[in-house]
């Protein structure tokens, strides 16, 4: 097969954005190994100037911090601020953001029009979308300088470790292929498309919607130095070197956005020569990265504040997991999110010696456990039998009923029965013993048509 792929001219202001970012880089790198007083001058600053401008142009905020004199806010004074959910946000959009212009009416109008390439609404803002697990849309748009931001923080840990191989500035554009969503209306091809293409990346977008043999075709012709994407496709992708049906040699391999499983990293490695470096990546502005080897995250603390806490919104400590975080996203000052309820079970880590970057480990989302009559069951527990069997490509982990949780697996020669005796076995150990488990094998699992995500647990 044969493909061309001709792209319109960006707009100037895209131009113009895209050759700053690529400028800001360097200071970029700096921000990763800033101390703790850096990071808390920096977060100070930024914070009160977004509580500034949420004060005086977005109702919503100014109704809920009446009274509220951002000049002399300290970091301490945070909790004292009300947290706000997405059912909240979506419900009173049109008084979140600062720039009367934005409805949602408007936002999603732009949001149809979006296609694989980059467009700006009002010629001005980046608009994405998400879904999330718990099947609430939410939409978040960014003048184009904060989305830059948010770009820069995806990226910059994997690009300065390639920065080390190869020199910076780098000698041209560097290979890259992005195997991740099929449409600009989210984060990892949205904000790609945007700032990646020119000084900085030769950018081949494979959606992980295609079939694999065509994700193959588009990554081989790419020949990445940087290849980016969905673990459970990266993992295809590495089978299919290994298997002699690829060659390429990435200096860089970066997974996102979904469950990195050492069933996962042990075939990424295997294949591609390369452990990969785990991405955490939202569409509010959190972002996050675990080297290669660790499974603790580092947060750009700079761009974001995270608050630990328990049900009730109540600090939890170091080392005790929470049950979800609150994010205070410090660039985007059009939607200003203060205190935002995101639904990850995360784990405080202690501090680096190496920076001041606040670090967690990533138990998963709490809205992905299995309720199975009275019994709470982690995902873990079925996905850790499921991942570690080599002969499972991938899965996906379906509850009927109280009673009954179905799986498909895609394997070329496994045992159904052994599977379903195992995680009988496995539930029947942690209270659950009456658990119906069908296991079926599928030629693939379904993706999300927008996001090319494959969900791993259905919990309804």
């Amino acid at each position: 097969m044969t493909m061309t792929r001709t792209e319109p001219e960006p707009s100037e202001l895209i131009a113009q954005t895209r050759s700053a970012f690529f400028d800001s880089l360097p200071t970029h790198f700096e921000r990763l190994r800033w101390n703790q007083h850096q990071l808390t001058t920096h977060q100070t600053k930024r914070l009160r100037a977004l509580l500034r401008t949420a004060v005086a142009d977005s109702p919503f905020h100014s109704h809920r911090l009446r009274g509220l004199d951002p000049s002399g806010f300290e970091l301490s004074d945070l909790p004292s601020l009300p947290p706000m959910t997405k059912p909240e946000m979506m419900a009173a959009y049109d008084d979140v953001v600062t720039d009367r212009r934005l409805t949602l009416e408007t936002v999603n109008a732009h949001l149809d029009t979006v296609t694989q390439e980059p467009s700006l609404l009002l010629d001005r803002y980046v608009v994405l979308a998400t879904g999330g697990s718990s099947g609430i849309r939410g939409v978040f748009a960014s003048d184009i300088n904060g989305a830059a931001q948010h770009m820069a923080a995806v990226i910059r840990a994997g690009l300065a470790g390639l920065a080390q191989a190869i020199g910076w500035p780098p000698p041209g554009p560097a290979p890259m292929a992005i195997v991740a969503a099929p449409s600009c209306i989210h984060a990892t091809r949205g904000l790609s498309s945007l700032f990646l293409p020119g000084r900085l990346a030769a950018v081949t977008f494979a959606p992980a919607t295609l079939p694999l043999p065509d994700i193959i075709e588009r990554v081989q012709q790419a020949r990445p130095l940087i290849l980016v994407g969905y673990p459970t496709v990266i993992a295809r992708i590495a089978d299919a070197q290994s298997r002699g049906q690829l060659d390429i040699s990435p200096l860089v391999v970066a997974v996102t956005s979904e469950q990195l499983t050492t069933d996962h990293i042990d075939r990424i490695t295997t294949g591609l020569g390369v452990p990969p470096t785990n991405s955490y990546g939202t569409s509010e502005g959190l972002m996050g990265t675990a080297a290669p080897g660790s499974d603790t995250f580092e947060f750009a603390s700079d761009l974001a504040i995270i608050e630990y806490v328990d049900g009730n919104d109540r600090p939890v400590p170091t080392g005790q997991t929470a049950d979800h975080v609150l994010v205070t996203n410090l660039f985007n000052t059009t939607q200003p999110l203060i205190r935002y309820r995101i639904d990850d079970v995360m784990t405080q880590a202690a501090p680096s010696p190496d920076h001041g970057h606040q670090r967690a480990t990533l138990q998963g989302r709490n809205d992905d456990e299995l309720h199975l009559g009275e019994v709470v069951v982690h995902p873990i527990t079925i996905r850790s039998l499921l991942a570690g069997n080599p002969a499972i490509s991938e899965f996906q982990i379906r509850r009927r009923n109280d009673n009954e949780i179905h799986i498909d697996v895609v394997a070329a020669d496994i045992d159904l029965h052994d599977i379903e005796h195992s995680v009988r076995t496995a539930l029947t150990n942690i209270g659950a013993p009456h658990t119906a488990v069908v296991a079926t094998a599928v030629d693939r699992i379904p993706r999300d048509p927008e996001t090319g995500k494959a969900k791993q647990v259905i919990t309804a």
